[in-house]
């Protein structure tokens, strides 16, 4: 097929994640490509995109979950190079259409079989994390890489005296509205926290605007940071809590940032908790079955059924007494406690930080520019 003189990127509206990594991408080929770059993204999908880069590229406002939407902009560019992110829909669009088309998966690790969509793609990256090398078919489409981090700051080795505080987008396809439970716990642990230390919350729009409504006290700011500016707190903090997505819980790592866990809102985020436990990773967490007692049997439930049953749980700790004061000390006393990284930063060091370079340098091949 003839070079491409346009790339047009797809994220999947599911947390911050995927976008995190679109994003990632976006910046490494502008860097090194004077090319048409195309960011096709719904209003959340835009969220993180850094400043600067907003008015280098052409950004196209579309449904990423709609066949129709996908088709009018692969057909609004002429023999475009699509570049899909957890999003088996836009792979699945592109390749009907007869367009060149390569798929990331951030969490091949997870699946027992790859979904077959995913493969379609003329080169499936995925990346070498929790032994999946091992595990991984041999096919000629498949490409096991480091994890996709894209540019970043430097470290920083004298930390500042404030806590970043990190919710992801918290909000994804399958749920009808935001997780105003888990929300409204965290508020209540954060109007009970006694210590003075400074707290930043970063996450989704939504997510902090309503929490920053609920909150009073001078130490905290609640804010939605772009990619570049969170990266930059991220590479300051002496202490990041979040929720145990994989692309901040990696940049952390990568930036020595010591990192601690929130209760997981998702599938993943609950399988990438155990595995970084399994690893001396997550030695300071908080995890739902010991909030309320119970263990939370998610066992061959796929990321759509299980999303409301992390709805459910969020609601009941709230309604139950015992569980909502054990939820706010625990976070509490987690958020006034810096861990250990040693672990965290070997694991990173172990995996890689370079995914994006590969990506971007097996695409150059393929591009030119008018």
């Amino acid at each position: 097929m003839k070079p491409s003189s346009v790339v047009i990127f797809i994220s999947n509206p599911f947390g911050f994640g995927p976008t995190g990594k679109t994003v990632a991408l976006i910046e490494e080929l502008y860097k090194a490509w004077p090319g048409q770059i195309v960011y096709a993204a719904s209003p959340m999908c835009l969220e993180t995109l850094p400043e600067y880069i907003k008015d280098k590229i052409q950004i196209e406002n579309i449904n990423e979950r709609n066949e129709e939407s996908l088709r009018s902009v692969y057909k609004k560019y002429d023999n475009p190079q699509i570049v899909c992110t957890l999003n088996r829909l836009a792979i699945k669009t592109a390749k009907s259409m007869g367009l060149k088309a390569v798929f990331v998966d951030s969490l091949a690790w997870m699946w027992k079989e790859i979904p077959p969509e995913y493969l379609m793609a003329d080169t499936y990256y995925c990346f070498n994390l929790f032994g999946l090398k091992n595990r991984i078919p041999k096919k000629d489409n498949i490409k096991v890489i480091s994890p996709v981090f894209g540019i970043l700051p430097t470290i920083q080795t004298a930390k500042r005296p404030f806590v970043l505080f990190h919710i992801g987008g918290f909000k994804n396809p399958f749920q009808d509205k935001m997780s105003f439970s888990y929300l409204n716990l965290l508020v209540d642990s954060f109007c009970s926290f006694e210590n003075d230390t400074k707290i930043i919350v970063t996450g989704g729009k939504d997510a902090v605007t309503y929490m920053d409504s609920q909150i009073t006290k001078k130490n905290f700011r609640f804010c939605t940071l772009g990619r570049n500016d969170f990266l930059e707190y991220l590479s300051k903090t002496s202490h990041f809590v979040t929720t145990s997505g994989l692309t901040a819980t990696l940049e952390a790592f990568a930036l020595h940032a010591p990192t601690s866990f929130i209760p997981p809102t998702n599938l993943s985020q609950l399988n990438i908790l155990k595995l970084m436990s399994d690893r001396g990773c997550a030695d300071s967490k908080m995890e739902w079955s010991s909030i309320t007692g119970s263990e939370m049997n998610m066992d061959g439930l796929s990321e759509i059924e299980a999303v409301p049953l992390f709805n459910q749980v969020a609601k009941d700790t709230f309604k139950n007494k015992t569980s909502h004061n054990r939820f706010i000390a625990d976070l509490n006393s987690l958020m006034a406690t810096i861990p250990d990284y040693v672990k965290q930063t070997k694991f990173i060091k172990d995996a890689g930080t370079n995914g994006s370079e590969t990506i971007v340098t097996d695409l150059l091949p393929q591009l030119t520019t008018l």
